[in-house]
């Protein structure tokens, strides 16, 4: 007779019961050179491009806080340094309304792959120290552009001060880390929600972000409700997703999430990697990230 598959125990419960932790994000970056629409290696620095990216600190943010705003609900905002620089009327306004501001290095133009890990320190120190300096509170989250890394980068960014990290891919739910002595929360990035992969060169639609979602969501709570408690994240560019044919589908994710506010628990990141550190009962896993 068939039994079966045994999972092992779920490490993770989430708070009152709840089946799902979702985050909702807002990757909001800025590029000295390219951003993503129109690339070409033949221009040295692609104006159209520029102003393509542009779009996410003049129009995007405030469209985005608005559906927070009409939906009640916190957001983690992934800021560049140069983004922080050239819009800080926006981040102040999305801390003032209480969402996290989190640190997503200073440009988008280059990588922590692209630095040694005193370089990298150094960026994950300036970008702390560019948000401290616009809304009077250090962020504690970081996430990486591209989400590149080197093996060094998370112990970098835990001496640094960060009490959680986001560019690991290697489990569905969040789990806590021993590097150089510190205790991280490793919060997974899930690609089930990404506007990047729905964007398309700006052809894509909102029907193809919203049903990643919607089958992914459906997927995990029935897992869920056989003892899995799981977790799920979305995340917009300012620039992408905050336009109209993408930021529609992710308004309706916010409702669908909603739609389960008894089993659903919609956290910012921070307040996700406290209860972890404080209250989970998670003890933490030593880093070894080329085993």
């Amino acid at each position: 007779m068939h039994t079966g598959v045994q999972w092992p125990q779920p490490r993770l419960h989430w708070p009152d019961g709840k089946l799902i932790c979702c985050t909702f994000r807002v990757a909001y970056e800025a590029f000295r050179k390219s951003g993503r629409f129109k690339k070409t290696p033949k221009i040295p620095v692609n104006v159209s491009s520029l102003s393509h990216a542009n779009y996410g600190g003049s129009v995007g943010a405030w469209r985005l806080m608005d559906i927070f705003e009409r939906h009640k609900i916190h957001a983690t905002i992934g800021a560049n340094g140069l983004a922080v620089e050239k819009w800080p009327e926006t981040i102040k306004a999305f801390h003032q309304a209480g969402h996290e501001i989190c640190s997503h290095g200073m440009t988008n133009d280059h990588h922590m792959t692209d630095l040694t890990p005193d370089e990298q320190r150094e960026e994950a120190r300036a970008c702390a120290e560019m948000i401290q300096r616009c809304t009077g509170t250090r962020p504690v989250g970081w996430v990486g552009p591209g989400n590149l890394v080197t093996a060094e980068t998370l112990g970098v960014v835990a001496e640094e001060g960060y009490t959680w990290f986001g560019d690991a891919f290697d489990d569905d739910v969040p789990y806590i880390a021993e590097a150089n002595g510190r205790k991280i929360v490793v919060i997974p990035k899930l690609n089930y929600a990404n506007d990047w992969r729905a964007w398309s060169g700006g052809l894509g639609n909102g029907s193809t972000y919203f049903e990643g979602f919607k089958t992914s969501f459906d997927y995990v709570y029935q897992e869920a409700l056989r003892g899995r408690p799981g977790a799920m994240d979305v995340i917009v560019h300012c620039e992408l997703g905050s336009r109209p044919h993408l930021a529609c589908a992710f308004e309706q994710m916010i409702a669908y999430a909603k739609q389960y506010s008894r089993e659903v628990w919609i956290p910012t990141r921070q307040e996700q990697a406290r209860y972890i550190l404080e209250e989970s009962g998670l003890e933490p896993e030593p880093y070894r990230p080329l085993d």
